[in-house]
């Protein structure tokens, strides 16, 4: 088996899910300023595969949120207080015992919101290939001053 990369933009596909135009609709309505998880996993052909993961983020030690298969919502949204924040992005892989990591340093205003979305390695679907690497995505969604 070979290692797995992992590769972080700081620019958005825009491909947001249902739930995550929600949240964040919600959230800036209520002004919180936050972290929005959003992963793409999709199931595998067979029940197990080693490239089975779990995707998560932590900071400082503390895990914010983890998302993997068995979770029912792949969006999350995590309150976060307004400031420097440095983010630890994570994919582990259960079976193969690896994991790739990423580091994120964002400095988040009053009602600003940092999406992350995450599109992990995975077995190959007949609707969708895998990317050969971790991808993440984060952006700092403004508040909107006019609010």
């Amino acid at each position: 088996m070979r290692d797995i990369a992992v590769q972080v933009h700081s620019d958005f596909d825009g491909r947001l899910k249902w739930r995550s135009r929600y949240l964040i609709h919600k959230a800036r309505r209520r002004g919180r300023t936050g972290l929005l998880l959003q992963v793409d996993l999709r199931d595998p052909p067979r029940s197990m595969s080693l490239k089975w993961c779990l995707v998560s983020v932590t900071e400082s030690g503390r895990q914010l949120g983890s998302i993997d298969r068995t979770s029912i919502r792949k969006v999350r949204l995590i309150t976060l207080p307004p400031g420097p924040h440095s983010l630890q992005l994570e994919v582990t892989r259960h079976r193969a015992r690896r994991c790739t990591q990423a580091q994120q340093n964002v400095v988040l205003g009053q009602g600003d919101i940092l999406l992350v979305t995450c599109d992990p390695v995975q077995p190959n679907v007949f609707y969708r290939r895998s990317p050969v690497m971790d991808t993440w995505s984060a952006q700092i969604l403004q508040a909107d001053p006019n609010a």
